[in-house]
C-alpha cells in the first residue's frame, strides 16, 4: 500500500510586539491604567513589548487589544492607540515604507516586509475605476471578535500615508470594516472623527479606499539610503525566518493572496515565487502534499474566517475565496467539516436568552 502523508499543522502565528505596541505600557500609564496588570491577564510581559528579536503568539496581541480596551473603557482604543503610533518604530515595515519613493512603493513594502513583523497575515492593495483599495486579512481561523486588531491596522496604514505625504490631516475617502459594533450615534461620530472618514462595514477584509491617484504621489520622508539599507535588512529577517515551517506559511500567503485576486492556479503560484511548476509540485512532494491539498487548506481557513461575520452572504463569501458557484463551495465545505456552511454559521452563534416574564 502507498505511504499516506498527514499534512502538518501549521505552527501558532506569531508577532512582533516591539514593532507594534512599543511605548504600550506609558500610553496605559498616562491614562491611570497597570500595564504589568494588563499584560498578565494577556499572558505577557513588559520585556515582550521592547525586545526587536522577541516573537509571542499572534492571540495574545489580539487579546491584548480587547483587554487595553477594556481597562481603559473605551472601545475605540485600537484607534486611538494607532492613530498616535509613529510608523518608524514598526521596525522594518515602517521604516522601509516610510523610505520609498512613492505612496505605492511604501504599499508594496508593507506586503512584502510583513512577515517580518506578523505571521499569517496578508497585505494586499486592488485598483479599480479610479480607486485603491489596501486591505489586509489572516490566514489563521482567528475569530472576528478581536474588532480591535482591525482598527489598528487601518489607523496605522493611514498614518504611514499621512507621515509619506506630510499630511497629518490625509483621510481616506472611506474606511471598510467586516463588521461595525453596536455604539451610540456618539460613538460613531468619535469613530467617524477619529479616521476622518466614512466607515461601512459589512466586507469581507478591513481596509481603506482612496483616490488611486494618491499612490503616485512622492513621499517627502523617502530616502534612496534609509531604503536600501533597511530593504537588506528585511530580506535577511525574511531569510532568517524561512525554515520548513515558514516556507509552507509563506507559500499560504501566496496562495491566499492569489486567491483573493481572483487567480490560484499552480501556474500562477509559480510564477509569483520564481518557481517552475515542477520545482512548486516536487517541493510539496517532499512535505506530503500537492498544490490542492494547501490551496484546500487556504480556502478552509479563509472560510473560517469569513463566516464569522454574519454580514456576508455565502454567495459572497464564496466569491471572495475564488468558487464560480455557490455550490462547488458548498461541496467543498462539505468535504472539509462535514456539513454545510450556513449550517456551520448556525452552529457558531450563541445560544438565544431565554425571554423572562
Amino acid at each position: 500500500m502507498p505511504v499516506t502523508h498527514t499534512p502538518r499543522l501549521p505552527a501558532v502565528p506569531t508577532i512582533n510586539l516591539a514593532s507594534i505596541v512599543y511605548g504600550l505600557d506609558h500610553y496605559l500609564r498616562e491614562r491611570g491604567a497597570e500595564p504589568r496588570a494588563i499584560l498578565s491577564r494577556a499572558g505577557l510581559a513588559v520585556e515582550d513589548l521592547t525586545d526587536p528579536e522577541r516573537r509571542v503568539p499572534l492571540i495574545r496581541f489580539l487579546q491584548l487589544l480587547e483587554i487595553c480596551a477594556d481597562e481603559l473603557g473605551d472601545p475605540h482604543f485600537g484607534l486611538r492607540f494607532g492613530t498616535q503610533y509613529d510608523p518608524r518604530r514598526a521596525g522594518v515595515v515602517g521604516n522601509v515604507a516610510l523610505a520609498s519613493r512613492t505612496v505605492r512603493a511604501a504599499l508594496q513594502t508593507i506586503a512584502r516586509y510583513l512577515p517580518t513583523m506578523v505571521d499569517s497575515t496578508v497585505y494586499g492593495l486592488d485598483v479599480e475605476g479610479g480607486m485603491a483599495y489596501a486591505y489586509s486579512y489572516y490566514i489563521d481561523p482567528l475569530l472576528m471578535t478581536y474588532r480591535q486588531k482591525n482598527d489598528w491596522g487601518v489607523a496605522f496604514v493611514c498614518n504611514v500615508i499621512r507621515h509619506g505625504l506630510g499630511e497629518p490631516d490625509w483621510a481616506p475617502t472611506e474606511v471598510l470594516l467586516p463588521q461595525l459594533p453596536v455604539e451610540s450615534a456618539d460613538g460613531r461620530r468619535e469613530r467617524a472623527g477619529l479616521l476622518r472618514a466614512k466607515v461601512r462595514g459589512g466586507h469581507a477584509w478591513a481596509g481603506i479606499r482612496f483616490d488611486a491617484a494618491v499612490l503616485e504621489r512622492p513621499m517627502k520622508t523617502a530616502d534612496a539610503i534609509i531604503e536600501r539599507l533597511m530593504k537588506h535588512y528585511g530580506d535577511l529577517r525574511l531569510a532568517g525566518l524561512q525554515t520548513q515551517g515558514d516556507e509552507l506559511d509563506r507559500l499560504r500567503r501566496s496562495i491566499a493572496q492569489l486567491v483573493v485576486e481572483g487567480d490560484s492556479s499552480v501556474e500562477r503560484l509559480a510564477q509569483s515565487l520564481g518557481w517552475s511548476v515542477r520545482t512548486l509540485q516536487r517541493r510539496l512532494s517532499a512535505r506530503g502534499l500537492n498544490y490542492s491539498d494547501l490551496l484546500g487548506q487556504v480556502r478552509k481557513t479563509l472560510a473560517l474566517n469569513l463566516l464569522e461575520n454574519p454580514s456576508l452572504g455565502i454567495a459572497q463569501i464564496a466569491y471572495c475565496l475564488g468558487y464560480s458557484e455557490v455550490s462547488t463551495f458548498n461541496h467543498a465545505f462539505r468535504r472539509w467539516l462535514g456539513q454545510a456552511p450556513r449550517d456551520y454559521r448556525n452552529s457558531r452563534k450563541p445560544p438565544a436568552r431565554p425571554s423572562s416574564h
